[in-house]
């Protein structure tokens, strides 16, 4: 047994040594007789209530589970159920960490939407419209509680898959077309399933948060939709969703009229496969580099200007591998200054990571803290060996305006993301250009099975 004493370890890592170290021979007779007991008396009552609501809906969901595979995986061959489908396509949609973000959460949101509608939409046979209107609907209400909490919840630590599982409830509910009372059911029973905390940063829970999210509002909407009954107001009720998860609230905030009439609006979509508070930073890079055509060999010192609160995320320990690496302002940085193309997620990887030119580079990274700077902008100076100083601000928050502009863009990174042929690509690109015209959301897949290209070690 490891000697050291709790004190001198971490709590989870002694609490974790405790399991791992405990042996029945050093359990005394009285407690092993207590653990039977306990274990007797729960199955005892399980067998008494296994007739009582809600025990025989949520039976009957877990036995269609298991024999039920009817739902398409995204970039997958095969099919699963809807719950299943909405956990694997809303993890494998948030692993690069490359979907699109909103302010208002501060993070994102149709990765917590649009897993649970696809999958839901292709269980009911809903058409391309319905699953569209739902997700605007849904999209909207996560936004609307996101600027209601001011970044509160971030604050505490929590993911925006805390929002994202009642919005997707929320979005789900609008989709099977329940009143307002249901919905209400559905976003408490989300609520009971709501989480996902930033400690996890950096390793695979970050976006199987988002998947369980996903997973947690079909799950609510169905259950909703079968009786299941929550408390409703869950939101601001006493020892609610505000109270216990720690946010301060302002629901005249929540209701501020979004610019233009729609927070979709303001959706911003990454051009950097990292997390989005690397984004300032290496926007002012490449603006001083192309102004500049700097070269490494002339740098003296790299610093950067940011805020400090919400880029905590960012200013983590050297990366060890790819998932680190996206949540490190100095290693990104450093993978632009080489040349790396970090709008490639496929270049965030062990050997990347494991780049000693990179490591030196990111650690003469020197990040100046600035509370008044906003969150999403970052001001990068670079002093030459010559004295030579150069700076360039960079703004990730502004959405682009153009929405020609935007669709090429957005339809260009899809096209390097799908990894299928050109025609095939262009074909997939089509019907989501048409979603609203398609007679069901089935029909969004390809035709035939066809798997991406590559993969990634992270």
């Amino acid at each position: 047994m490891d000697s050291a004493s709790p004190a001198s370890k971490g709590v989870t890592a002694a609490l974790a040594a405790s399991v791992v170290a405990l042996r029945l021979e050093d359990v005394p007779e009285r407690a092993r007789r207590a653990a039977s007991l306990a274990l007797l008396d729960w199955y005892a009552v399980t067998m008494a209530g296994v007739g009582i609501e809600p025990v025989p809906m949520l039976t009957g969901d877990a036995q269609a589970e298991a024999t039920a595979p009817r739902v398409r995986l995204v970039g997958q061959c095969g099919a699963v159920s809807p719950s299943l489908a909405a956990l694997v396509n809303g993890t494998a949609g948030h692993v690069l960490d490359y979907d699109d973000v909103h302010n208002a959460v501060p993070g994102h949101v149709t990765i917590n939407i649009a897993p649970a509608l696809l999958a839901l939409g292709e269980d009911i046979g809903a058409s391309g419209a319905e699953v569209l209107t739902a997700f605007i609907a849904g999209f909207e209400m996560m936004c609307k509680l996101g600027l209601g909490f001011a970044g509160s919840l971030f604050q505490q630590g929590w993911q925006g898959t805390t929002l994202g599982a009642i919005a997707a409830a929320a979005a789900c509910s609008r989709l099977l077309r329940q009143d307002e009372t249901q919905t209400q059911m559905a976003m408490a029973l989300a609520v009971a399933q709501a989480g996902g905390v930033h400690g996890n940063y950096g390793s695979m829970t970050k976006s199987l948060n988002v998947g369980l999210a996903a997973q947690a509002g079909l799950r609510a909407a169905v259950w909703a939709s079968k009786g299941i009954t929550g408390r409703t107001e869950i939101i601001e009720r006493g020892k609610g969703f505000i109270e216990t998860f720690g946010g301060r609230f302002d629901a005249a905030a929540a209701h501020v009229p979004a610019a233009g009439g729609w927070h979709l609006y303001r959706n911003l979509f990454k051009v950097h496969a990292s997390c989005f508070l690397t984004h300032a930073a290496l926007m002012a890079w490449d603006e001083l580099n192309t102004r500049q055509a700097l070269t490494l060999s002339d740098i003296a010192e790299v610093r950067v200007r940011i805020e400090a609160e919400r880029h905590r995320i960012v200013l983590t320990d050297p990366p060890k591998d790819g998932l680190e690496a996206k949540f490190n302002l100095p290693f990104c940085l450093a993978m632009a200054m080489h040349g790396v193309d970090t709008s490639d997620p496929f270049n965030f990887d062990v050997k990347t990571t494991a780049r000693a030119d990179l490591q030196a580079t990111a650690a003469r990274v020197v990040v100046d803290i600035d509370p008044d700077l906003w969150f999403e902008a970052a001001e990068v100076t670079v002093t030459l060996t010559d004295g030579q100083v150069f700076k360039a601000y960079g703004d990730a928050g502004k959405p682009v305006a153009d929405m020609d502009a935007l669709s090429r863009s957005v339809e260009n990174k899809a096209l390097r993301l799908f990894g299928l042929p050109k025609a095939e690509g262009n074909a997939l690109i089509r019907r989501f250009r048409d979603l609203i015209d398609l007679p069901e959301i089935t029909d969004l897949h390809p035709d035939e099975c066809l798997l991406p290209k590559r993969s990634i070690s992270q």
